[in-house]
């Protein structure tokens, strides 16, 4: 016990665990760090649009609820069939629905389809409800 031996010893293994535990953590997780790496363009635009400046969403006042089948839904959509045309497909009404702005495209298609509004032509297409879309009554709500 004359030269603290065994103090520097464990002071010593103490210092080479530590580095050892620490290496390892460092490969263990060097795969992480790499595809941060490969995709850091992507992390950019995350952390600008979370800290960057916000635009405010245009649309209606936070008040006003807004809901899926209103008639303004089923006119929008009645405009994109007539200058599409008919029969028509769902999906590529849906992407010209997202193209021209159209908010929450999906759930006002399946609102109009649920009033019947759009109905299948039994040969893989839609096709707009006219008679249904002119009666005074559904118009009104």
């Amino acid at each position: 016990m004359q030269h603290n031996g065994f103090s520097m010893a464990a002071v010593g293994i103490t210092i080479v665990f530590t580095a050892l535990v620490t290496l390892s953590l460092i490969i263990s997780q060097l795969h992480k760090l790499l595809t941060f790496w490969d995709n850091r363009a992507a992390w950019k635009q995350k952390i600008f649009r979370m800290f960057g400046p916000q635009e405010e969403e245009a649309g209606p006042a936070p008040h006003v609820y807004h809901v899926p089948g209103s008639p303004e839904s089923a006119r929008q959509f009645c405009l994109l069939i007539q200058a599409t045309g008919e029969p028509f497909s769902l999906p590529g009404l849906l992407r010209t629905a997202e193209a021209c702005g159209i908010r929450h495209p999906y759930a006002k298609a399946s609102r109009l389809i649920e009033e019947h509004l759009i109905i299948p032509d039994q040969k893989g297409f839609y096709v707009w409800n006219h008679a249904e879309y002119d009666r005074p009554a559904k118009r009104s709500r």
